[in-house]
């Protein structure tokens, strides 16, 4: 891939890199690496069903390198071709039968199918069993049961590989793991062993940090996040760190960072082209996307719980789907107008326009939610209902979108500060290094919202 199609790639210019990589296919039309770049970009962009066509191409040709194998499977699993999702993971680990990456995403595919960690397991067991020295694998299987809620025996597992291993990163995975497992003190043990070992790693210093603001030790935590933020000053996690800090120090710059009032609006759909008006647009995506959720349970390293998630809607066969972007542009676009410049990490971004960076949906029955979380890629995040939790439902503010509240452990306790009821076709929006979460709901069908991610772009 070229340096200017890298680029674009890692800045979410999709289009960009996709058009480069074409150029480049149209020159080299039988060069397979050409035409896995290709794929895989395509894969990034959400395209899943030209990213299958063209690594079906490239394997006529005579490729077989376990990493197209690999965005093959990514890519059928995207147009729902489960079965060949599979037979394609199952190519690739005989290529490679101890690709850790390959286990860890195939146990990830069954496991959204069926919700069923025994069954996602079986085949990184069975590798286990045959290369039982091999730590990798060991490391995606304590990753498998981490994602699928068994956090202690991820913890056991990842603690041990790093007392055994006296290797940093590891134990920077067994501090994290910790985290997760409300093993605060041990948490904080582990960091500072991996964070003196490599004091200029960022994914270091981040669990670290965490750590630290689990232990009522935000003071200290201070000049580690300083230190990430001058590495990376438009990570949004790096300032959902500082801002979190500087609530637990009662520091007014974190009211600056939290502005509610001003960072935070709600504004309707547009009606996209091809539609008489919003209701029947909204029916019509209600639709779609019933027919699109058919997995079973979350995937790993996403916020949801007890629901499904379709990680892209960019290159969907439904229309509705595909036109959620232009219903979103113009409410967007007013939201940007609105808060305008200033010196802040929201505002000092603000260039006059926007670019939709990521599109997806979710589907959460009863007892679904979304654990607080950010998005460390973004500028600006959103929440749209698609079709609302049940009315009737006794629990306070059961649904409702809740923004403040860390999606890490802090001492003492934070909680929510603003929580917004949810509104059938309205856009919420608010800074991606904002923490937000949804409350549970127990009764009704299942919520189903859409989201976008935005980044800043040259106003037009």
């Amino acid at each position: 891939m070229t340096n200017e199609a890298t680029r674009f790639k890692n800045e979410g210019r999709y289009a960009e890199a996709i058009d480069i990589m074409r150029s480049m296919v149209d020159l080299e039309p039988n060069n397979v690496a050409v035409l896995h770049n290709l794929a895989a970009v395509l894969g990034d962009a959400g395209q899943y069903r030209e990213s299958a066509d063209t690594l079906k191409r490239a394997f006529e040709l005579g490729l077989n390198a376990p990493q197209s194998w690999l965005v093959y499977a990514r890519a059928l699993s995207g147009i729902q071709k489960f079965e060949e999702a599979q037979q394609a993971f199952f190519t690739l680990l005989r290529v490679n039968p101890v690709d850790p990456d390959a286990h860890r995403e195939f146990a990830q595919l069954i496991w959204m199918q069926t919700g069923e960690r025994d069954r996602a397991l079986v085949h990184l067991n069975k590798a286990i069993e045959e290369n039982p020295q091999n730590p990798s694998l060991h490391l995606a299987r304590a990753q498998v049961y981490g994602q699928t809620g068994d956090t202690a025996t991820a913890y056991a597992i990842l603690n041990e590989a790093a007392q055994l291993s006296g290797d940093p990163y590891l134990y920077q995975m067994a501090c994290n793991a910790a985290l997760e497992d409300h093993k605060f003190q041990e948490a904080v043990e582990l960091g500072a062993f991996s964070a003196s070992a490599l004091p200029e790693d960022v994914g270091v210093l981040s669990t670290y940090a965490m750590a630290l603001l689990a232990t009522d030790n935000a003071q200290s935590a201070v000049p580690i996040i300083e230190k990430l933020r001058q590495y990376a000053p438009v990570n949004q996690l790096y300032i959902a760190l500082q801002a979190t800090a500087w609530r637990l120090l009662k520091d007014d710059r974190y009211d600056h960072l939290y502005d509610y009032d001003a960072f935070v609006g709600r504004y309707e759909l547009d009606t996209p082209p091809g539609w008489s008006n919003l209701d029947s647009y909204l029916d019509d995506l209600t639709e779609g996307l019933d027919q699109a959720h058919r997995f079973k349970s979350h995937p790993f390293y996403q916020s949801v719980r007890k629901g499904s998630q379709i990680s892209s809607i960019e290159g969907a066969d439904n229309p509705a789907m595909r036109a959620f972007r232009q219903a979103a542009n113009g409410p967007i676009h007013r939201h940007v107008e609105a808060f305008s410049t200033g010196d802040d990490p929201l505002r000092s971004r603000n260039i006059g326009g926007h670019r939709i960076f990521s599109s997806w949906s979710i589907s959460l029955p009863p007892q679904g939610h979304h654990v607080n979380h950010v998005h460390p890629e973004g500028w600006l995040s959103s929440a749209c209902h698609i079709r609302l939790a049940d009315d009737g439902d006794d629990h306070d503010k059961a649904g409702w979108l809740k923004l403040g509240e860390p999606g890490i452990a802090t001492s003492p306790v934070l909680t929510p500060e603003r929580f917004i009821e949810p509104e059938r076709g309205v856009l919420v929006l608010f800074p991606s290094y904002m923490w937000h979460g949804t409350v549970e709901f127990y009764s009704g069908p299942p919520r189903l919202t859409v989201a976008v991610d935005i980044v800043p772009a040259a106003s037009s």
